[in-house]
């Protein structure tokens, strides 16, 4: 049974309190709209242990809600990969976030946007990068779009038989909105067993 009361965040936007004081916004595509979205508030934030920001290492939360997430029309679940499900590096990906569409550009976005998305090797975003890319994250873009600050913790969804799996979740990448760069995703089967751990199984 899926579990309706979890989500997987970066850990930055908890660093600056140390309490959880607010919630999960869902069913909204635009900033203006609540008709369709909900509020649900935030019973606990478990940040992973090995996290840090510099070099960001281990850049995962979860967030445990404290009601169920009701699905519809505008909400959906998706699928978690395997730990041990190997990515086909020509599978069809897209990416979504709030952040920022233009270089240099200082407002976030008022409505969701998405991006195709092209995953290549660590090898490859390790030469553009010139910095250590770890088995722990995956790495997309350069392909005409790319994240932009402020889409930290938007999806890296993946086709995978059938059915689009959240195979990462943006860690880092061009703050400037370079489209050629890559983008640098937690990658989520090697957390798997840290998921189970916290959630109980339940994601």
């Amino acid at each position: 049974m899926p579990s309706l009361k979890w989500c997987l965040s970066p850990p930055f936007l908890f660093l600056m309190t140390s309490t959880v004081t607010d919630g999960l916004v869902i069913g909204r595509s635009f900033l203006s709209n609540t008709q369709n979205s909900d509020l649900i508030p935030a019973k606990a934030v478990y940040t992973h242990p090995g996290f840090a920001q510099f070099p960001s290492t281990d850049d995962l939360s979860l967030l445990q809600l404290e009601k169920p997430v009701q699905i519809g029309e505008f909400v959906s679940l998706i699928c978690l990969p395997g730990k041990d499900d190997e990515i086909n590096l020509l599978s069809k990906c897209m990416t979504a976030g709030w952040g920022i569409t233009e270089p240099y550009q200082g407002e976030f976005s008022k409505t969701v946007q998405e991006a195709a998305v092209l995953l290549i090797s660590s090898t490859s975003c390790r030469s553009y990068w010139g910095l250590d890319i770890k088995n722990t994250n995956i790495c997309g873009g350069a392909a005409g779009s790319s994240s932009c600050m402020g889409d930290s913790g938007g999806p890296l969804q993946c086709a995978h038989n059938g059915q689009y799996q959240l195979i990462g979740i943006v860690s880092w990448g061009s703050r400037n909105c370079q489209p050629t760069a890559p983008t640098v995703f937690a990658r989520i089967s090697v957390y798997r067993d840290w998921i189970a751990s916290v959630t109980g199984g339940e994601a």
